[in-house]
């Protein structure tokens, strides 16, 4: 009987070491995911960061894909920000993590959605109001046109369609920002 309860003891043993190897290194795989995924957060987090802050400086320049670019960026970081905090694992550095995904919300809130998006959204109606009145002007004058004022006024159709499309992609993100407001 002794040496049955030996070898029970010593299976225990074994199995308990085995768990303790096991949560070792299921933490150690943890923690190097967690650094990864903040790797690549810091990464886009600075891209968006130098987006935002050249458009604060040259809003009005900004071409169509620029905005688009500024916009994807947006998004792409804040979805990854809400994706890391869902499937974080806690670890010692969590609380630096978790910091830094509020600093860049912040950031986004306070920069972006508040401030560049407002003057975005302002500059494309202006640039649509501007080219519909160019294009009005245009088209009410009965001469006959020429093969280059009519491929001018083909180009001007086509850069409103642009601005348009664009402005269309913009206020979906500001419906998604409005969204994200009624389900807190």
């Amino acid at each position: 009987m002794k040496i049955i309860e030996l070898k029970i003891f010593e299976f225990l043993l074994i199995y308990i070491y085995l768990i303790l190897v096991k949560n070792y290194f299921m933490d150690e795989i943890n923690e190097q995911k967690n650094n990864s995924s903040l790797e690549v957060f810091n990464s886009e987090a600075t891209k968006l960061q130098g987006l935002v802050n050249n458009g604060l400086d040259n809003f009005k320049k900004l071409d169509l894909s620029e905005i688009i670019e500024l916009y994807y960026q947006v998004i792409n970081v804040t979805s990854l920000a809400k994706f890391l905090k869902q499937n974080f694992e806690e670890t010692e550095n969590s609380k630096f993590f978790v910091s830094k995904i509020q600093e860049i919300e912040k950031f986004n809130v306070e920069k972006f959605d508040n401030n560049l998006h407002p003057s975005i959204m302002s500059n494309l109606k202006k640039l649509i109001e501007n080219s519909m009145k160019n294009l009005k002007d245009m088209t009410s004058s009965q001469k006959d046109k020429t093969k280059e004022e009519m491929e001018n006024q083909a180009k001007m159709y086509e850069n409103l369609r642009k601005i348009m499309s664009t402005k269309e992609f913009v206020e979906q993100y500001d419906i998604g920002i409005k969204k994200t407001l009624e389900d807190k």
